[in-house]
């Protein structure tokens, strides 16, 4: 495989500078592949990236708010600002992304990256590699947190999740990457959502994401459903990911009320409609947990402002 079949697509939405600082790095690491950036903002920001990229980045650029570009896309790679006239959500935004690279055809994986990730040097050639040695694989990378001296593990490819509790645990997370060699293969029921690395065929084999989650679970349900078609998840330890953790949501200590307001809500939500479609016969005791236990935790936190959204979006689910 050549880096040129290879798509890599993220959603922007909150600032512009996020966005372009991603594209800054991917034009160094993977300076032959396609780039759509599905923008979920407004039209303003779309116009600001597509002229980012073609006069900062000096690479091929086009906006578009339709998603047949065949006949204007030169294949030279470069980028795409694909505006969504709206936020329609983190899942519509990539299936977005992913129809456009779909519709022009020659792709064998797609690079479902978040904005406000940096991926090293050899990041794209060691999922090539990877997926090579494993085609039916969706692949997670080695993601750190970014700005950190003396990096240590975010997540270590993927996370189990427990159910009944709604209950994630990042694999290796906490754990220096100068030690990550000695670190073993911890199975995983889902793909960190910061960077997924998914052969075409899934697509044809599943479909897309499901959109009925504006936030948060998208990849859990999109792995679980792969895995029930015969698909694998792998850590492609050899790619390394730098995630400034929540730069358009928000993270928990420095987001504004309404950010956190949004998460509460939208996780809360997502975490009923993923439950009712998964594990039924837990939705009694996952809301039982959820309406008693949640506000405790958001209220021992002091993030008393979130305890109204993540009630009303634990049952707006319904």
């Amino acid at each position: 495989m050549r880096l040129s079949t290879t798509a890599i697509v993220l959603v922007h939405y909150g600032k512009p500078e996020t966005t372009k600082r991603c594209l800054e790095r991917l034009a160094s690491v993977a300076p032959e592949s396609l780039v759509v950036v599905s923008n979920n903002a407004g039209r303003e920001h779309a116009e600001e990236l597509a002229s980012f990229a073609e006069n900062s980045l000096e690479v091929n650029s086009l906006l578009t708010e339709f998603e047949d570009i065949s006949e204007s896309w030169d294949k030279r790679g470069g980028v795409v600002v694909l505006h969504n006239c709206g936020n329609r959500g983190f899942a519509a935004g990539c299936n977005s992304g992913i129809r456009l690279v779909r519709s022009l055809g020659g792709f064998n994986a797609v690079w479902l990256l978040n904005n406000d990730t940096r991926p090293e040097q050899g990041a794209v050639e060691a999922l090539l590699t990877t997926l090579a040695a494993s085609p039916k694989s969706i692949l997670g990378a080695t993601v750190v947190h970014g700005g950190e001296a003396g990096q240590r593990i975010q997540v270590a490819g993927g996370v189990q999740y427990t159910p009944w509790l709604s209950r994630i645990e990042p694999n290796h997370a906490g754990t220096r990457l100068e030690d990550m060699a000695g670190l073993s293969n911890l199975p995983m029921d889902y793909v960190y959502g910061a960077s997924l690395f998914v052969p075409m065929s899934l697509f044809d084999d599943i479909g897309l994401l499901d959109e009925k989650f504006f936030l948060f679970y998208e990849e859990l349900d999109l792995c679980l459903r792969a895995k029930a078609a015969g698909y694998s998840l792998g850590w492609c330890r050899e790619c390394i990911v730098n995630h400034d953790v929540s730069a358009s949501i928000g993270r928990p200590e420095t987001a504004s009320h309404h950010q956190g307001r949004t998460a509460a809500y939208h996780e809360a939500r997502s975490t009923f409609l993923f439950t009712r479609k998964h594990y039924p016969w837990l939705l009694p005791p996952v809301l039982l947990l959820r309406s008693l236990l949640k506000p405790a935790l958001l209220a021992l936190r002091g993030e008393w402002h979130c305890i109204g959204p993540a009630l009303s979006g634990l049952w707006a689910g319904g």
